[in-house]
């Protein structure tokens, strides 16, 4: 993921929800949401890694989103940083107790988000470049920096999602939160030059990674970036989650092949046990 957008109990009867976007090379094979067997759970697989960005279980959400820091050398043998969510979501443990088991040091820059309704510490960001901590009421992001680091992709889309929830019914529907929050995830606006962050990988991609919504062509790579890219980059899903406050866990999710919608929306809902 290169985008996490959530409302934490800013809903009467919702206290998750949760848009996000998935950023990945083109190439880089993928199977669309879905249940998982031998376990209660939704989510995307990743067939390179075999775990996932994000997903659901009964009264349970995870995700992660990588760290951009090119200047700092990759572990040894590093694990995939898909294992964390998916790990989460099979297991029963609670958000921090999980996050404090993780060996972060076995992974790449990470930032994850862990939710169990009614846990004593509910919603936890884990990640190995900060301790777990909870996080308070209101409305959030992460995108590949710190958790709330104010990018523009991040401050646009909290805006956005502050502004959806303003509108939105005490019952969840399609027409009136779901579509509006894909729409709000196929923003592809770039930021302004002064905005951007600084991240190590130089004025030109950092704009061409700033909208909510990527889409990189092989030749739009800047300079030497492009003869050393293995393909296309972009936005290759996005996620909408909702938790009801009684256990119902909801997930909708548009996948996408070169910027485009590739198929329906697909749509699915776990019951609490």
């Amino acid at each position: 993921m290169c985008l996490l957008l959530f409302a934490y109990h800013c809903h009467p009867n919702y206290p998750l929800l949760m848009l996000a976007n998935r950023d990945e090379f083109y190439h880089r094979p993928t199977e669309p949401a879905q249940a998982w067997p031998g376990a209660p759970m939704v989510a995307g697989r990743d067939l390179e890694g075999g775990g996932t960005w994000a997903g659901i279980a009964p009264g349970r959400v995870a995700a992660v989103t990588n760290i951009r820091e090119p200047q700092i050398p990759s572990p040894p043998a590093p694990l995939s940083r898909g294992d964390i969510p998916r790990d989460f979501l099979q297991g029963q443990s609670s958000p921090l107790d999980f996050a404090l088991s993780l060996d972060g040091d076995r992974y790449r820059g990470f930032n994850t988000l862990l939710f169990r309704l009614g846990a004593t510490d509910e919603l936890v960001c884990a990640g190995n470049r900060h301790q777990p901590f909870r996080f308070a009421p209101g409305v959030h992001g992460i995108s590949n920096g710190a958790p709330d680091a104010p990018w523009p992709k991040v401050e646009r889309g909290r805006t956005a999602l502050a502004e959806l929830l303003n509108g939105m019914a005490a019952d969840l529907r399609e027409d009136h939160f779901v579509d509006r929050a894909l729409t709000l995830l196929r923003d592809q606006e770039p930021a302004r030059p002064e905005e951007l962050p600084h991240t190590g990988v130089g004025p030109e991609l950092e704009k061409a990674l700033s909208p909510i919504f990527v889409r990189i062509e092989q030749g739009n790579f800047p300079g030497s970036i492009a003869a050393a890219a293995p393909g296309p980059y972009g936005t290759r899903a996005s996620t909408v989650i909702a938790v009801h406050r009684d256990g119902t866990t909801q997930l909708w999710e548009q996948g996408y092949r070169a910027g485009r919608p590739a198929g329906q929306v697909r749509q699915f809902t776990l019951s609490p046990p």
